[in-house]
């Protein structure tokens, strides 16, 4: 709903808005759905391209396991069989661990379809009684306190909104810098790997990160010039998003100090999984925009009260 949002305002000046609302959502579907036809072929080539690759991936990281246990070896370090199997047995574990949580993740992603289908009908409801809803939670407050909430729910629409919009336009800008550099790099996979930065750069700090870590990863089975290639790549955008985007495309209302980012991530994460992860940002500035509305009016109610005193003392010393 709130993605078709602006192309529900202008169609509701030129017609009803049960119809302005169907075509919003009507015209937002054929967006996404013509951009995943055009992604999707791309995406699958390129995902059985880097499906192909992992077995010559593994064997890279164990003739490196091996060249370091003859280098440890020449040093005077012994490795124990035992360890070693059971260091091992940990990898066989860690990976069946991954491809259990792969299936229970596509598991849910099929359940929730029918949830995914009926989105757009909520969206519609949502988008064409939006003006009905509001009304209606309003008269859930008292009405003496209904302008504060007003006052509360534009400013913590303004801080989100501002924030996520931010966020898209960086996750977006990552995304496609990363894919081309990576194209010009001649890494395969550039699209997909491009994806994935873009998706982990919705997470402040500590996305970006690994979303490097496993471009790295990916591109290191080519080689280390390969790999060094895609680090210049990496750093290049990073210092383009700091130095560039950022400080265009973020207000200053809406940053927060990094302690404040990583402990709230670290809270969502605890709570509520990756979906806290996400919305750990937003809850943040949501609560910090009533906490500064609250504020402001109760000094303005204790502004109006000094002024109200002021006004009695002068009036009684007239006379």
């Amino acid at each position: 709903a709130l993605a078709a949002l602006p192309l529900a305002r202008p169609l509701e000046k030129r017609m009803k808005r049960s119809r302005a609302a169907a075509l919003a959502i009507a015209g937002l579907i054929v967006l996404l759905a013509s951009l995943l036809l055009l992604l999707i072929p791309f995406l699958v080539s390129q995902t059985r391209q880097i499906a192909t690759s992992l077995p010559g991936f593994i064997s890279r990281m164990g003739d490196l396991v091996r060249q370091g246990e003859r280098w440890l070896t020449t040093k005077g370090v012994h490795i124990d069989e035992g360890w070693k199997n059971s260091l091992l047995s940990r990898g066989e574990a860690l990976l069946e661990g991954v491809v259990k949580h792969l299936g229970s993740f596509a598991q849910s992603i099929a359940g929730s379809l029918g949830r995914w289908l009926l989105s757009p009908v909520f969206a519609f409801y949502l988008l064409r009684d939006r003006r009905e809803i509001s009304e209606w939670v309003l008269m859930l407050f008292p009405s003496g306190k209904r302008p504060v909430v007003v006052r509360i729910f534009r400013e913590m629409r303004r801080e989100t909104l501002g924030f996520l919009r931010a966020q898209l336009m960086f996750s977006a800008a990552i995304g496609s810098l990363t894919a081309v550099g990576l194209l010009l790099c001649g890494i395969p996979g550039w699209l997909f790997l491009g994806l994935i930065m873009a998706v982990l750069e919705l997470i402040p700090y500590m996305g970006p990160v690994v979303g490097g870590g496993i471009v790295l990863l990916f591109s290191w089975q080519k080689g280390l010039g390969r790999m060094l290639w895609a680090l210049g790549v990496i750093v290049l955008v990073q210092q383009i998003e700091g130095n560039l985007l950022s400080p265009k495309m973020t207000s200053q209302m809406t940053r927060l100090h990094p302690l404040t980012v990583l402990l709230g991530i670290l809270a969502g994460g605890s709570l509520a999984g990756v979906t806290g992860i996400l919305l750990a940002v937003p809850v943040i500035l949501s609560f910090r925009a009533m906490l500064q509305v609250i504020g402001k009016e109760r000094m303005e109610r204790q502004l109006a009260s000094a002024e109200n005193v002021l006004r009695q003392k002068n009036s009684g010393a007239s006379p």
